[in-house]
């Protein structure tokens, strides 16, 4: 990559093992002065502290913003007679659920993280539950216990076989005839130079040498697919134009994909072999395109009935 290329023999080992890790409660360790889990079976390889929280809110608003909605599941009346249960998988910090359930308030809503980034209980509506699980050890509920079950963007943070085993205890827990929907959102942006491509391509490598694949759309629906409890998939696509070009999407779409720059630094020069230096320099040189060229990048919704 011009006169700094990073080492594209990707380093698959644990970026987190570290001499200079601290454990507290043996479930967090800091590195470089961001927390990350401490547990032997977890693969979520991104922060879990308060600046991730901050993302995680400027991800909420921004994909609602486009999506001009929070789903796309045909569910809207059933939520509204009050007798829905629904469950977030991998809700972070709760804001999707919080939103759905002020619009929603005699709906049921439950979340599930491993991450104890759930709001204050005093801003928590009544009709919302959050509980801090790992979902290695299964969705601790019965078969068939909710009508509608969400997850946004797990397929491109944990690993491909873990987020299998994932869809298939949300269909487990999913009533006949409920909905399940799945929200990804992929690093693919249109009219890209070679350079910036190339540092695209290698963002991808890195994950996929820890088992991630960051390209949903050539993963979820043919899995889907081969699910015999889900009929037809539906699919929808909404493109997120990037940088100061495209008014306020374009600006929070731009503070969003630095956010993740930041985000991902540890795994990324761990798995280039660079340093803090290069990493800046690369994507410095990679982000200034963004108003220059008028770049999107492109989100997906792909959403089932159970049988």
């Amino acid at each position: 990559m011009k006169d700094e290329q990073p080492n594209q023999e990707f380093d698959s080992s644990d970026p987190l093992k570290s001499d200079n890790t601290e454990s507290i409660l043996d479930s967090f360790r800091f590195v470089n002065g961001r927390r990350y889990h401490n547990l032997d079976d977890v693969t979520y390889l991104l922060p879990n502290d308060n600046k991730e929280a901050k993302r995680l809110y400027l991800q909420h608003n921004l994909f609602k913003f486009a999506w001009q909605n929070n789903y796309s599941s045909p569910i809207h009346e059933f939520l509204k007679s009050g007798k829905a249960k629904v469950l977030d998988i991998g809700c972070g910090s709760g804001h999707w659920i919080l939103d759905m359930a002020r619009e929603y308030p005699q709906a049921t809503f439950v979340g599930i993280d491993m991450s104890p980034l759930f709001p204050d209980a005093k801003n928590t509506p009544s009709n919302v539950l959050f509980l801090q699980h790992n979902l290695n050890n299964g969705i601790p509920f019965p078969n068939e216990t909710f009508d509608f079950v969400f997850q946004r963007f797990l397929c491109n943070n944990v690993v491909l076989d873990k987020w299998k085993i994932y869809v298939k205890e949300m269909i487990r827990v999913t009533k006949s005839g409920g909905w399940l929907e799945f929200f990804e959102f992929e690093l693919n942006y249109d009219r890209a130079s070679a350079f910036h491509l190339q540092v695209l391509e290698l963002v991808h490598s890195a994950f996929e040498a820890k088992g991630i694949i960051s390209k949903p759309e050539s993963v979820i629906p043919p899995f889907l697919e081969t699910c015999q409890e889900l009929s037809e998939v539906h699919f929808k696509e909404v493109s997120i134009p990037i940088g100061h070009w495209a008014g306020q999407l374009g600006t929070m779409m731009l503070t969003y994909t630095l956010m993740n720059a930041e985000t991902i630094r540890l795994l990324i020069t761990s798995a280039w072999g660079v340093d803090d230096k290069t990493f800046d320099w690369i994507f410095e040189n990679s982000n200034r395109e963004f108003d220059e060229n008028k770049l999107h990048t492109k989100s997906f919704r792909w959403f089932s009935k159970k049988i």
